[in-house]
């Protein structure tokens, strides 16, 4: 298989796992916005809401490494990255986008590769680095050593964004079949906040 043609082969699982990401992440911070709200004596729902919240952060924890894998044999948008920065992998690509899509008219996917490298450099490697640290062993794994580094809920957020800005470059550039897009993440915090305010009125 060619470099190109494995971006072009797995585009799509990367694209589909990085709008779960977006829809864990909104949810989980939809239903922070409601546990961050002063407590009631009606709210029954509060310990209920703190585990799914707690799950949903945690899937998007596991979702983000595993995007962000150096695994060479990993599907993966560093694995991606590391293929696109090449010329000739670059130059591949645009040929065969353009024999699948036609003709790039306005000239803009090569922007869009551009753009793609250009969010994959301003990652912040050291926060990675304590992602994967917690996700190896508090979530994934049980392991013996006790866990000495962890993110935060707004280091999380930045992680969410920067795998959403890369599949916005990719959905970009070669136009697939999943319907990723910029807002997922805020579309999936206002959908829980609205269900669970119609299935608690009161809170």
């Amino acid at each position: 298989m060619s470099e190109a043609q494995f971006i072009l082969d797995h585009a799509e699982r990367l694209l589909t796992v990085a709008t779960r990401c977006a829809w864990s992440f909104g949810a989980a911070d939809g239903l922070n916005d409601l546990l961050s709200a002063p407590p009631k004596p009606e709210d029954v729902w509060r310990h209920q809401v703190s585990v799914l919240q707690r799950d949903a952060m945690l899937m998007s924890v596991i979702r983000v490494e595993t995007m962000l894998d150096s695994e060479q044999t990993a599907v993966s948008f560093q694995t991606v990255y590391h293929r696109l920065k090449e010329p000739d992998v670059q130059a591949a690509l645009l040929a065969a986008i353009e024999t699948r899509r036609g003709e790039d008219v306005f000239e803009e996917r090569s922007a869009h590769i551009a753009e793609y490298l250009e969010i994959y450099r301003s990652i912040d490697w050291g926060m990675v680095g304590r992602l994967k640290h917690l996700r190896n062993l508090d979530v994934a794994h049980l392991r013996i050593q006790p866990r000495t580094k962890s993110i935060d809920m707004k280091e999380l957020q930045c992680m969410v964004a920067i795998v959403s800005r890369l599949a916005e470059a990719l959905q970009a550039l070669l136009q697939t079949d999943i319907p990723f897009h910029a807002h997922i993440v805020a579309e999936s915090r206002e959908d829980v906040k609205r269900a669970l305010a119609s299935e608690f009125p009161h809170q």
